[in-house]
């Protein structure tokens, strides 16, 4: 079979799976369940399924090692972009799903590599194999979620005094995409921020987020210390994120990412002020084990990148003052 129909059909399994598992018997809403193609039966098994028959297709001419380890990284990628052109996936899930995507897919070839060694398949068998993610999918999707607690921390030194840092932790408006386009999130589909402002209430203090995309929700404040210490939790609910700016598989807030809480600490030292900030979060899947360092590093990076912004918009003031 000739490499490009093989690597086209490998393709096109995937995107026909990706449909039946968001299909409504598959995608339904659940509370703390996994469902569609937040499956581990779809994120894992179906690459390594692709692997499989990448390797299989062309067994008449052996492939060698280096072909069964990243020659299904062909089929995987255009089945990944193709989820993308097609409207079923957003930025942001294509590029945190390509990283296990190829993994698998990668110890898929490797596996149906080293059965040919001593077997000779038959096609028939790999066909059927190929059924394997929807007799599974069922009694995975009664499974309930794993939570795995992350915490994040980053600090920076400002050269400007706690009073100035802390006024703009507290208001900061008219912030431009460029201040954050440093921040790996935003530049795969993350809404940018808009304005953070810190408003009195009935109920107590609550900071008042608004990103771009019509993105709205609280901070009610937790911890209050004048220009030293202030913690708050997240408040979202079904207006915060409008349809369409993120895609419900990653949505803060929902069954697999969450934000829990967040603190600035802001330090007196020589030359300014050294802002701490530490971040409480939670990852949700069957599949921890890589989503949880996946989601590590967009929350660690976001971190810094709103740090950078505070030094950027600080120390800008102090000069011009």
């Amino acid at each position: 079979m000739r490499l490009f129909v093989v690597f086209a059909l490998g393709a096109l399994y995937g995107l026909a799976m990706r449909l039946v598992f968001g299909s409504p018997v598959l995608d339904h809403p659940a509370n703390h369940l996994a469902t569609g193609p937040m499956l581990g039966t779809f994120v894992v098994l179906v690459p390594v399924l692709i692997g499989v028959f990448t390797v299989h297709a062309v067994r008449r001419r052996p492939p060698g090692l280096l072909f069964a380890l990243f020659g299904p990284w062909v089929p995987t990628i255009c089945f990944a972009i193709g989820t993308g052109v097609a409207l079923i996936e957003g930025s942001i899930c294509i590029v945190m799903a390509l990283p296990i995507f190829c993994l698998v897919s990668s110890l898929g070839g490797l596996l149906c590599w080293i059965v040919l060694k001593f077997v000779d398949v038959p096609r028939g068998s790999v066909n059927a194999l190929m059924l394997l993610p929807l007799l599974l999918a069922w009694p995975e999707s009664r499974l309930p979620l794993e939570d795995s607690m992350g915490r994040s921390a980053a600090a920076v030194h400002i050269a400007a005094p706690p009073e100035a840092v802390w006024g703009l932790v507290n208001r900061a408006t008219a912030i431009e995409p460029s201040e954050m386009s440093t921040g790996l999130a935003y530049r795969i589909g993350l809404p940018y921020p808009v304005e953070a402002v810190t408003q009195a209430t009935a109920t107590g203090r609550v900071r008042k987020l608004r990103w771009t995309g019509g993105v709205a929700f609280d901070e009610p404040i937790t911890a209050w210390e004048e220009n030293r210490y202030i913690a708050w939790r997240y408040a979202f609910d079904a207006r915060s994120f409008p349809p369409g700016t993120l895609d419900e598989h990653v949505l803060i807030g929902g069954n697999y990412f969450d934000l829990v809480d967040t603190a600035y600490r802001l330090v007196p030292e020589d030359g300014g002020t050294r802002l701490e900030i530490v971040v409480d979060y939670r990852v949700s899947t069957h599949f921890n084990w890589y989503a949880a360092a996946a989601g590590r590093l967009l929350v660690d990076d976001a971190a810094r990148t709103i740090l950078h912004f505070y030094k950027q918009r600080a120390e800008t003031a102090a000069r011009a003052a």
